[in-house]
């Protein structure tokens, strides 16, 4: 049953509605590639101080942060610090003994890459019927901007929580997550978190699948193009290693099963395959050494390192097959983002609390399902903080016009804020 309070927490969200979206608008117009999120970071801090909530903005140290287990080595992957890059969050503070919360988000976006392919302008927030455009509108500033505004909501219905609220604005997470891990470093945990990524509001994420980045170098003969027939080519070994690996993928399909992941499309279940491959530097001249990188997933319940062991020797029993491959294996290696897998239990109170409230705000209850590679692991298995993904979708996501839906994006900021206030309670 909706309370009287929450009667006019909703109220007050439907009044601030276009509030709510120009905030959305005014943080798509500010770019922020992972690696240069500092004036969108700073944007949320000043949003939130001017709530007149506590506010914690802090430069990540680097140093500090190589030296956890979980963290994810930006620096192969080309990035250079957290220099300019601060972390925010946001505290309403309540007491110890009752339950907490954490609603983490992510500020950096990917590259938006041909901008004449995009129809609208990728840093505009242009506005077409109930859609907004750009990039990172819906992964995730539509998050973002939810949870600035269930904190201003909170403020201007003067509600004093029991348990206290963290407001996490995080940076780096496309590359793999050490944002919300310098939060961890830093002593920020909960009872509970919700990451507001882009699940759409008919779904809910209580878990996360694992990743590795790897690369493997096959090595060939080099020489002119004259000499195609009389030496082995590492272009064309690549070939049989690419089938290998998607062998392999085919495999684990098949024989890796897990009940949340059951109503994925193949091979959505458990993505691996090869994206990028790199050969040669001459039109007329054979390359020496052929190099290709891609990912490789497990599902909750699986350890990545134990994966990667499986791949690696199911690469090497391939190369026995073939004699020059079985002369000069593959060299496999990982590198950059790696991910562990983690889960939060169907029936944990944070899920019900969800279920709960979306069935009494919106009129429906997500379906629980199992997510992709996220933040979510490192608050479940390193700050001892049960969390899902629950947030307001969109499409295009790293995409061409990319854009998220504003009606989600007022119908999740009721969902989320009644959600904190009937997990965290009200004095």
């Amino acid at each position: 049953m909706v309370s009287s309070l929450e009667e006019k927490i909703i109220k007050t969200i439907d009044e601030r509605r276009d509030e709510i979206i120009q905030l959305l608008k005014d943080l798509i117009r500010i770019p922020s590639i992972t690696g240069e999120e500092g004036k969108c970071q700073e944007f949320v801090a000043k949003k939130l101080e001017e709530i007149g909530i506590e506010v914690d903005k802090w430069q990540i140290d680097w140093e500090e942060l190589k030296k956890h287990p979980a963290y994810v080595p930006i620096e192969t992957m080309g990035y250079k610090g957290y220099e300019g890059r601060p972390n925010v969050v946001g505290i309403l503070k309540g007491q110890k003994e009752h339950p907490s919360l954490i609603i983490n988000g992510h500020t950096d976006v990917v590259p938006i890459g041909a901008r004449n392919e995009w129809k609208h302008d990728p840093w505009g927030g242009e506005i077409e019927g109930n859609l907004i455009f750009g990039r990172g509108a819906c992964d995730m500033k539509a998050g973002i901007a939810a949870m600035i505004s269930a904190a201003a909501t909170l403020v201007e219905c003067n509600v004093k929580l029991k348990g206290t609220l963290y407001i996490e604005s995080v940076v780096d997470e496309e590359a793999g997550g050490n944002g919300t891990l310098a939060c961890i470093i830093r002593g920020y945990k909960a009872d509970a978190g919700i990451i507001a990524e882009p699940t759409s509001l008919h779904y809910l994420c209580n878990s996360n699948r694992g990743a590795q980045f790897f690369r493997i170098k096959i090595k060939g003969g080099s020489g002119g193009l004259e000499l195609k027939y009389t030496i082995p080519e590492a272009i064309e070994k690549a070939f049989k290693i690419y089938k290998a690996v998607d062998d392999f993928a085919a495999m684990r399909q098949i024989d890796v099963k897990h009940p949340l992941f059951k109503a994925f499309p193949l091979p959505a279940k458990i993505p691996t395959g090869i994206c990028k491959i790199q050969a040669g530097d001459w039109p007329s001249t054979i390359p020496g050494t052929c190099i290709m990188e891609g990912s490789l997933e497990c599902l909750p319940g699986e350890d990545i390192r134990e994966i990667r062991e499986q791949f690696k020797k199911y690469i090497a029993f391939v190369a026995q097959t073939d004699p020059w491959l079985k002369r000069k294996p593959p060299e496999v290696e990982w590198f950059g983002l790696w991910l562990e897998a983690a889960e939060t239990p169907v029936n944990h109170p944070i899920v019900e609390t969800i279920k709960k409230t979306s069935k009494e705000i919106l009129n429906f209850e997500p379906q629980i399902i199992g997510g992709g590679g996220s933040d979510l692991r490192l608050l479940n298995l390193y700050a001892d903080t049960p969390s899902v993904l629950y947030g307001p979708g969109g499409g295009a996501m790293h995409g061409f016009d990319e854009y998220a839906d504003l009606k989600q994006l007022i119908d999740y900021t009721k969902s989320l804020t009644v959600t904190i206030v009937r997990w965290c309670g009200v004095t």
